[in-house]
């Protein structure tokens, strides 16, 4: 929408037009006014009341309505008004004010600086009441210049005292009818109009009767005016007219009138209260006009000339349907002038009287919808909320969207960690000593390069003979050791020693094949009744836990077992896991994790800990709905003690801790080389996580290393499952629809009201502050809830409602 604000002053025989818009804009053009069309006014005027000469809703009326007129009357007026539109059109059409209207119109182009101009609202002043008489409405500005989009003439007076009022909104928009002196006139049609408005509108009548006492009346009058609850519109129907000091007159009753002088202060009061519109179905009214916009109403809605009482009537009725239709105040006023227009060969020039006076500070009043029907109505998406909220429901659902936000999500949660000091401090060491066998550690050995993939099993192997010497109590050993090599009997010695020494316990890493079976661990080094294994397939960023009423006997993953493992022997003799003869160790695992009435706390928790058949069945769909997260945000001196092979090997018996070994799970893996992984193409190093990466980049003690392990993911996956630091993240899809209902429900409340600039900043302050509170809160449960809530896409969607609330009008 553009605004002008165009001034025209009568100096003599001279207009000066004066045209202000946009930021300090003007234009000036002095043009002659020729008293030719003061003449044509005069005439057509003359024709005018001739014509509708009975039942005027002025002073003087005969009771009747229109009759056949003698037909030069008729044709006399009709060719009075044509001759004086053509004089009056053809002087606005001068040179002089060509920029003026090219300004206007060339402004008014389907595009603006890129954004689309759908009306243009020309505020019109005039200084003078016989420039104020005149229909500019009839103006065509942009027929000259083929244009046929909305440009409307609405008008301002030339002083306004008063700055418009913020509105206040009833729930149900509320009318005061003040039905005056009817001698004359009849007012049952637009009674009839009004109360058919009942279905949208609350409507209160008050007005003369026989025998009721005027200064009741006039008190009566003042009451409701003044009313604590408010209106919205204020129509009076009836006999008025112009007065030069009293801003107007308005017949109450027979031979009583009153001036709006008189009732200044309801008036304000009622303004004040909420009354934003007048509607005076009356003769002669730019007085009145002029006043109550001085007093800051919004828009006044008067006939500036004497006004027949059936066109009156005529005109209200079609007046009052656009409001039902809820159209605002001009266009309804537009469309009544447009019927009477197309009916003017029943009522010639009559589409020529109303006119619009609007605070230029204030929105065009519409009556809004009430009722269950609007309001399950207003909750349905527009066409524009149907494609960016789907467009970002499936953005949502992309797994590389996920893992994005995902990863940006726990990025800016370990710096929320940090500033907030909530890094939990232990007391004892991390539950994983990591042991990385790296490049350097191999090289340190002279392993050839052929024994990097597959790794060289003997060098596992002198790593399980250090352990054994050091007590190791629970060894898991990342590796896919299901190639057979002639290292295979050395490997299988190391691990029977070990069992016979400590009683170790050892888990190895397998895959899924095909058909969902574990491929792992040769027999010719250890079988199923001597070690355990689990599978390492893993969702990235996930944990990997059972899906539910899955059987940990068939298939377990490798990092669930370790933590099983660890915490049930935490309660049993060293000596608990001595094999029997033909009896597979998984097997027995599980059903003592499940039978021994003396199981820890933690052990039951572990041995129950299965997914919920949400999550397992949105696996079928490509999703990970309520799948717990891999908490990167912690940092990983919390998760794991990490020593390079080379150093372990080194290192002497005497130096270790042994107490602390059988309290920590041993983990041996990968450290970073190229050849490791499951095919030369395929190494198990991965993108580092932005909260690892936060908190490496806080280290001084190591040069960042852009690239995390998968051993290390495995460490943290150890880690949350002996914690029990289970992160539920709330899918992104349900915080849009949660954050769309929400954003809905703010855009209809505030597109219910009006705010002045200065409320806007406000408002979209306290948003922004609430938006930023939601982080926080978000940030800290967590934390404390162990409960991811989305940040961006809520966001966005919410923004989105916000900044296009004035569409949901």
């Amino acid at each position: 929408m553009s605004n002008f604000n165009l001034k025209i002053q009568l100096i003599e025989n001279t207009c000066l037009f004066e045209l202000a818009w946009g930021e300090s804009q003007q234009l000036n053009a002095t043009l002659t006014y020729p008293q030719s069309i003061a003449n044509l006014y005069h005439e057509w005027q003359q024709c005018y009341l001739k014509f509708y000469k009975n039942s005027f809703r002025g002073r003087v009326a005969d009771i009747g309505t229109i009759a056949p007129p003698p037909i030069d009357s008729r044709a006399k007026l009709v060719e009075a008004e044509t001759k004086f539109l053509y004089e009056f059109r053809h002087w606005l059409r001068s040179a002089e004010l060509y920029q003026i209207r090219s300004t206007i119109t060339n402004y008014h182009s389907p595009e603006v600086g890129g954004i689309p101009i759908t009306q243009t609202n020309v505020f019109l002043t005039c200084n003078s009441i016989e420039l104020e008489r005149l229909p500019w409405e009839a103006w065509n500005i942009g027929n000259e210049f083929a244009i046929t989009s909305d440009i409307r003439i609405v008008r301002k007076p030339i002083n306004i005292s008063q700055p418009n009022t913020i509105p206040i909104r009833h729930r149900k928009a509320r009318i005061l009818a003040i039905l005056g002196d009817d001698t004359g006139l009849g007012f049952a049609e637009e009674k009839k109009a009004l109360n058919s408005l009942k279905k949208v509108v609350d409507v209160k009548f008050i007005g003369w009767e026989p025998r009721k006492d005027i200064n009741q009346l006039k008190q009566d009058i003042v009451n409701e005016l003044s009313d604590n609850i408010g209106w919205d519109i204020l129509f009076f129907a009836g006999h008025s007219n112009e007065t030069n000091l009293t801003g107007g007159e308005i017949v109450i009753a027979p031979n009583t009138a009153l001036y709006l002088n008189e009732i200044q202060t309801p008036l304000t009061i009622a303004k004040e209260n909420g009354l934003q519109v007048a509607i005076f179905n009356s003769c002669s009214g730019l007085s009145i006009a002029n006043k109550l916009i001085d007093l800051g109403f919004s828009q006044v809605a008067i006939m500036r000339e004497p006004i027949h009482n059936q066109v009156a009537v005529e005109f209200f009725m079609q007046f009052s349907q656009a409001l039902a239709e809820y159209k605002d105040v001009h266009q309804s006023l537009l469309a009544a002038s447009e019927y009477l227009n197309q009916n003017n060969y029943i009522y010639p020039s009559s589409y020529l009287i109303p006119s619009l006076f609007r605070h230029p500070a204030a929105d065009l009043f519409r009556i809004e919808p009430s009722g269950f029907k609007h309001q399950i109505k207003q909750w349905f998406p527009k066409r524009r909320e149907i494609v960016t909220i789907g467009t970002l429901a499936i953005l949502s659902c992309l797994p590389s969207i996920q893992d994005a936000l995902l990863d940006w999500r726990i990025g800016v949660q370990s710096a929320y960690r940090q500033v907030t000091h909530q890094i939990h401090k232990e007391k004892s060491p991390p539950p994983i000593l990591l042991i990385h066998v790296d490049e350097k550690s191999l090289n340190d050995v002279d392993t050839s390069a052929y024994k990097f993939n597959p790794i060289d099993k003997s060098y596992l192997a002198k790593i399980i003979d250090k352990l054994t010497d050091v007590n190791a109590n629970v060894v898991g050993i990342d590796y896919l050791l299901d190639r057979r090599t002639d290292e295979d009997k050395i490997l299988a010695e190391s691990i029977q020693n070990s069992r016979q020494k400590n009683n170790t316990l050892f888990v190895f890493g397998s895959i899924l094949n095909n058909q969902n079976q574990e491929q792992g661990l040769r027999d010719s080094i250890a079988s199923s009744n001597q070690v355990l294994q689990g599978y390492v397939d893993k969702i990235p960023g996930h944990l990997s836990l059972l899906s539910a009423d899955s059987d940990c006997t068939k298939s377990c993953p490798f990092t669930y077992l370790l933590a099983l493992s660890h915490s049930f022997l935490k309660q049993q003799s060293s000596s608990y896991f001595k094999i029997l003869e033909n009896q597979d160790l998984r097997a027995k695992l599980i059903k003592s994790a499940a039978s021994n009435p003396d199981n820890s706390s933690q052990t039951r928790y572990l041995n129950q800990l299965r997914l919920n058949k949400l999550t397992t069945n949105s696996e079928i769909f490509g999703q990970t709905w309520l799948y717990p997260i891999i908490d990167f945000s912690i940092p990983p001196n919390r998760v794991y003690q990490v020593i390079s092979a080379s150093d372990f090997l080194k290192k002497e018996n005497a130096s270790f801790d042994r107490e602390q070994l059988k309290q920590q799970i041993i983990l041996i893996g990968a450290g970073g080389y190229g050849d490791a992984g499951l095919a030369r193409n395929e190494p198990d190093i991965f993108p580092i996580p932005k909260g690892v990466a936060y908190w490496r980049l806080q280290s001084t003690t190591k040069n960042y290393i852009p690239t995390i392990t998968g051993v290390e993911i495995n460490a943290y996956m150890i880690h949350h499952l002996l914690k029990q630091r289970l992160v539920n993240p709330i899918p992104d899809l349900w915080a849009i629809a949660i954050t769309a209902l929400i954003g809905k429900a703010l855009q209809i409340i505030l597109a219910q009201r009006q705010f002045s600039r200065r409320d806007r900043l406000v408002l979209y302050g306290s948003l922004a502050g609430g938006n930023v509170a939601y982080a926080l809160t978000a940030m800290q449960f967590y934390i404390w809830g162990s409960i991811l809530l989305p940040l961006f896409l809520p966001s966005a969607v919410f923004w989105f409602y916000i900044l296009t609330r004035k569409e949901n009008k």
